[in-house]
């Protein structure tokens, strides 16, 4: 059974709790590097597509929310 991750930082010093978030943002980074290049990927004529369109909007958004935890830590 997994550990909740939010349950250890409950009463985390800061410096554990930034280290949490270092590590979900290299996750969010690799999720989003897949995710690119899986549409990197994806033939011309595919290109149209729902499935290709909702690709992409995971890719922007993992951006956005890569940049404000950047910011925030």
């Amino acid at each position: 059974m997994k550990t909740n991750i939010f349950l250890k930082l409950d009463y985390a010093t800061r410096r554990k709790r930034r280290a949490a978030v270092k590590d979900i943002l290299a996750a969010l980074i690799t999720i989003r590097d897949l995710e690119q290049n899986s549409l990197d990927n994806v033939p011309d004529n595919l290109q149209c597509t729902e499935s290709y369109d909702a690709g992409e909007f995971a890719v922007e958004t993992l951006d956005d929310v890569i940049e404000l935890l950047g910011c925030v830590y």
